[in-house]
């Protein structure tokens, strides 16, 4: 009788080892497999990302300090406009981002996203503050 819980303890400490194994083996896989570099992609809807493809523009939202301001001549954003950046964060998605207040030359001022991925930075849809608009303006 005293090997019967044994022999019940041996086989269940084998299957504990080979799921280890197995899970830990997952985890160390990269996905996916390849060298080939991809377009960035919105996290949510896996559309195609606009590229900021403006060094300075690039520069800027790297490595200016909250409400740092840059003026830029062409934009995702516009033509003319101001843009003062918020401190960088790290999304949901991972990926740094920042907010950026959108001066127009008008004094109109609006909101904008700009998000790092491994191609450079990112126009990103604001859509939390789609939905506040939604809900004050009353649309």
């Amino acid at each position: 009788m005293s090997n019967t819980p044994i022999s019940l303890t041996r086989p269940a400490r084998m299957l504990l080892v080979a799921l280890s194994v197995a899970v830990v083996g997952g985890c160390a896989t990269n996905y996916p497999s390849g060298s080939t570099q991809q377009d960035a992609r919105y996290v949510l809807t896996n559309d195609a990302a606009t590229l900021l493809k403006d060094d300075t523009l690039n520069g800027f939202l790297s490595q200016a300090p909250a409400g740092g301001v840059l003026n830029v001549a062409q934009s995702p954003w516009g033509d003319n406009v101001q843009l003062t950046a918020d401190a960088p964060y790290l999304a949901a998605s991972g990926r740094e981002c920042r907010q950026l207040r959108v001066t127009e030359p008008t004094g109109s001022t609006r909101a904008a996203l700009a998000c790092e991925t491994p191609n450079g930075w990112v126009h990103q849809r604001l859509v939390t503050h789609t939905l506040v608009n939604y809900a004050v303006e009353g649309r």
